[in-house]
């Protein structure tokens, strides 16, 4: 009885083991089978005119006549002017650059997906941390490592997808933390300091209660973000604050990696997310936020 259950948990493993590896296979021939590019710098945008992930018909007007839809053009300068806005005017590392991801990707890849039949999946766009390898031999593209987003064919570009998006790979280049009350709450901060402002805050966690609140949200802890940089940084619409914030977590990450044992060149999903990563987020936060404000706010907030 004891072998035949023993033999079971074997399979059982085994077919799970199986089913990743089928399943990873799929997720790359999707987006391999993608066959038309536009390329923009360090993006490569793939997308497709026929099945299952064909651009719908209300996106491939082409006014200036140079065989790319005006969609997929206006995908291509929304990256290329966010990106030199993250690199230039606050100051931040390229991805590609990054000490995570230089020399281990190449390019940037921008798939063109419909989502619209994925209702358990991301609606408009899904940035990933790994380095994958698609097969580009049906554009004539070089298969190599790349870093790698996908873009919704029927997303409102006034959502600001393509930015926040964008952001994601910034942070994923600085810090394998993952814990979305900072990834998505800074990410929503991204898309509004392009546009020259910074959204409504709230008030600051007052008590270990309050914090705890916080880390439990996603796309609403901006509001936290918003309400920091008013404080500490508001000339700069917190950019400065990012730069440190961003430079003090590439650190933070290495202590905790040390402190819990982790491979520090390659953190499981499982670490990324983990609420022990809150304790180091908050220091990181405590710590940068002195370097601009001596405010009650603030050394309440660092007692936390």
């Amino acid at each position: 009885m004891d072998l035949a259950m023993h033999i079971s948990k074997i399979l059982v493993l085994l077919t799970l083991i199986f089913s990743c590896f089928v399943n990873a296979g799929a997720w790359e021939q999707r987006r391999s089978t993608l066959e038309k590019v536009a390329v923009y710098d360090e993006f490569r945008i793939f997308y497709s005119l026929s099945g299952v992930d064909e651009l719908p018909k209300s996106r491939r007007a082409d006014l200036n006549h140079n065989k790319v839809p005006d969609f997929i053009e206006s995908i291509g300068k929304r990256l290329t002017d966010s990106n030199r806005f993250f690199k230039y005017d606050v100051g931040l590392k390229s991805p590609l650059k990054s000490n995570r991801y230089i020399g281990r990707a190449h390019y940037i890849d921008v798939n063109v997906l419909d989502f619209s039949n994925n209702p358990k999946g991301p609606k408009n766009g899904v940035a990933y941390d790994g380095t994958p390898k698609f097969n580009r031999s049906l554009v004539g593209q070089s298969s190599v490592n790349v870093l790698a987003i996908d873009i919704f064919g029927g997303v409102n570009l006034n959502t600001n997808t393509v930015e926040h998006e964008l952001f994601h790979l910034y942070q994923n280049g600085y810090t394998y933390f993952k814990n979305r009350w900072y990834t998505e709450g800074t990410a929503r901060w991204s898309e509004l300091v392009i546009k020259g402002r910074i959204g409504k805050g709230s008030n600051l966690p007052k008590t270990i209660n309050e914090k705890e609140k916080l880390f439990k949200k996603s796309y609403k802890a901006n509001f936290f973000w918003n309400e920091l940089f008013l404080i500490t940084d508001k000339k700069n619409l917190g950019k400065r604050f990012i730069k440190y914030l961003l430079e003090e977590l590439d650190n933070a990450d290495d202590i905790a990696a040390r402190a819990r044992g982790i491979n520090n060149k390659n953190w499981k999903e499982s670490e990324q997310r983990s609420n022990k990563n809150n304790f180091y987020i908050w220091q990181a936060i405590a710590d940068v936020s002195k370097k601009f404000s001596h405010s009650t706010e603030i050394h309440n907030l660092s007692r936390l």
